[in-house]
């Protein structure tokens, strides 16, 4: 079974039109030509699998025909009915219960049965199994776009305007809350999908005439954090923090040279200071006068030691006793 490997949540935002053009076409089912044909044989091939087999059969082959005559192929308007047209037999064979025949089997016998339906293959690749999960989200956003479409009626429509649009505007938050329950970082596009449901929602209600008709309540926040935002706002923050790491670096630079230049300011004011001291002030006079007299005195102690030295006999004889001799050495 093949299953769609991404769900374009944008094409959703068109379902409020395509439910119009459903009901349209639906209710001149039995003037639109004999849409029924062929879908006997079906009928007979799901016995059992399938019990409304017929009926969709009919509705799928007259919404299909109709939506598929009116645009071409290489308009964005095929590719919204290819979408909804999936999702709807998607839909509606997820809603038969104990159905086990999926979106892709039910097109393919349809083809085999009647030659005819889409003779030009329009619809060949465009219809697949959609994923449960995202059906049901899928599903969610049909019902609040059919809701809007009530609501809207009665505002613009005089026929409906003694009808009450609170009634229609709790139900339509109670579906809105349900679904946003299924809001996660895990699909961010339903959730893109939902915020834009509640800004269409709302823009509606601010702007009607009628006063039970506006909007007294708006619906819940929409809560989700965007993968993309998240990487973004790293990135700023990575960029923040390195230019504040070299912001920091220049300032700590520039503390360290500020210091070395006011110790260096500081040793050369002192040296001239000194220096201007010493020449021009009684204290440099005096300080001369000291290194003056302790010099003299170094140097007649040098010249006090090199006296005593040649004054001091070079040998010397002791008197002999014995001999009673006395000896007296000449130079």
């Amino acid at each position: 079974m093949t299953y769609t490997k991404d769900v374009n949540y944008e094409l959703c935002e068109h379902f409020t039109d395509y439910i119009r053009l459903e009901e349209s076409i639906l209710s001149n089912v039995g003037e639109s030509g004999n849409f029924n044909e062929k879908c006997e044989h079906i009928e007979e091939f799901y016995s059992g699998k399938l019990h409304n087999s017929k009926d969709i059969c009919t509705k799928f082959k007259c919404i299909a025909t109709k939506l598929l005559t009116s645009t071409k192929s290489e308009d964005s308007g095929f590719i919204n009915a290819c979408f909804y047209l999936n999702f709807w037999l998607n839909y509606k064979l997820m809603d038969t219960p104990k159905s086990i025949v999926s979106a892709k089997q039910f097109y393919d016998k349809l083809k085999d049965e009647d030659s005819g339906f889409d003779s030009e293959h329009k619809l060949i690749n465009k219809i697949h199994v959609i994923e449960e999960e995202h059906l049901k989200n899928m599903v969610m956003l049909h019902n609040l776009h059919k809701k809007y479409n009530e609501i809207h009626d009665i505002i613009h429509n005089t026929s409906d305007s003694d009808k009450n649009c609170m009634n229609y505007s709790e139900q339509c938050i109670q579906k809105f809350d349900e679904a946003n329950k299924n809001c996660s970082p895990y699909n961010i596009k339903f959730c893109k999908a939902l915020e834009a449901f509640k800004e269409k929602y709302e823009y509606m209600l601010n702007d009607s005439e009628y006063e039970n008709c506006k909007l007294h309540k708006p619906l819940s926040s929409v809560v989700y954090v965007d993968p993309l935002d998240r990487e973004k706002a790293i990135e700023e923050d990575f960029d923040f923090t390195a230019d504040s790491s070299m912001v920091s670096g220049d300032q700590a630079f520039s503390t360290h040279l500020r210091n070395i230049m006011v110790v260096i300011f500081t040793v050369i004011s002192f040296f001239l200071v000194f220096l201007g001291l010493y020449k021009a002030t009684p204290f440099g006079i005096y300080f001369r006068r000291q290194i003056r007299r302790v010099k003299e005195n170094w140097i007649n102690l040098e010249y006090v030691n090199e006296n005593k030295s040649i004054l001091q006999p070079t040998e010397y004889q002791p008197i002999n006793e014995e001999n009673n001799q006395l000896h007296i050495s000449y130079y």
